[in-house]
């Protein structure tokens, strides 16, 4: 399997527009990795993770084939995760030629996809998910969806993906997982890789413990998965989802968590696993 993080910021993105904090300024003046857009990632060149403002910056840039993409998975309604608008370029004039996309969200981002998937001869379709119940993509992906602790109007949730073989664990926009999810995520047996919300980076002015994480809960999180033989020395572990507000660029966050064995996800890294 592989997974490729497009993406990796919070709302604002890093620089943040208007922003002319330490973080924000040090990353405009560095560029490379510490410029990071929106988060938005995609499983073998196929399976979409999120449709937010910066998915059509992210097709130009990373060349997707839209021919191979038939699904995407949407963790909540935030709209730096699903930009529903946006589902509309799918039809005459914006597109010409046939395409079909299939979106998954729960509740609130359901309503916001099928109020522009009704439109007439729209290519696009969404499936209503709920926590707790596995479904199987049109690709053949395995996917069971689990609660996230986040705004609950936007009806958060975070995903365990599957297929060939391999597992991986996408959680973003959650803080620590609730209790009965812990249960959930056991029953799905080992990860290759799991890549954990971080939009507090290190943890400037506290944890972030609820709604998002930052690294000493990410650690936490990790350490209970490893306790419960859900992941292992050989599984990947990535953090991602940052904000200038965590206080850390790129090339800060990377050094502080490559101490730890854990990945520092970027815009454009790529993980065969």
């Amino acid at each position: 399997m592989k997974l490729k993080f497009l993406g990796t910021a919070a709302y604002e993105g890093v620089p943040s527009l208007f922003c002319d904090c330490r973080v924000c300024r040090l990353s405009r003046e560095k560029g490379g990795r510490n410029m990071r857009s929106r988060s938005q990632a995609i499983v073998n060149d196929e399976l979409l993770l999120e449709f937010n403002a910066d998915t059509v910056w992210h097709s130009q840039v990373y060349g997707f084939d839209w021919n191979k993409i038939r699904d995407c998975l949407i963790t909540h309604s935030h709209c730096d995760h699903l930009y529903s608008d946006d589902i509309d370029m799918i039809n005459e004039p914006y597109t010409h030629g046939s395409r079909k996309i299939g979106f998954y969200a729960a509740e609130d981002g359901y309503n916001k996809i099928k109020h522009m998937a009704d439109r007439p001869n729209n290519g696009a379709s969404v499936t209503l998910v709920t926590p707790g119940k596995k479904f199987v993509t049109s690709a053949g992906y395995e996917v069971m969806p689990l609660e996230a602790d986040h705004d609950k109007k936007s009806s958060p949730v975070f995903y365990s993906v599957a297929k060939d073989g391999k597992r991986m664990l996408y959680a973003h926009d959650t803080g620590y997982f609730f209790e009965h999810v812990w249960g959930s995520l056991k029953q799905e047996g080992r990860f290759d890789l799991v890549s954990l919300d971080c939009t507090g980076c290190i943890g400037k002015g506290g944890e972030w413990r609820e709604n998002h994480m930052s690294f000493g809960t990410n650690l936490q999180v990790f350490e209970r998965m490893e306790r419960e033989g859900m992941i292992d020395g050989k599984t990947v572990k990535v953090v991602n989802h940052f904000s200038h507000n965590g206080g850390q660029t790129y090339d800060e966050m990377r050094e502080y968590a490559d101490k730890f064995g854990i990945v520092t996800a970027y815009d454009g890294l790529e993980i065969e696993f």
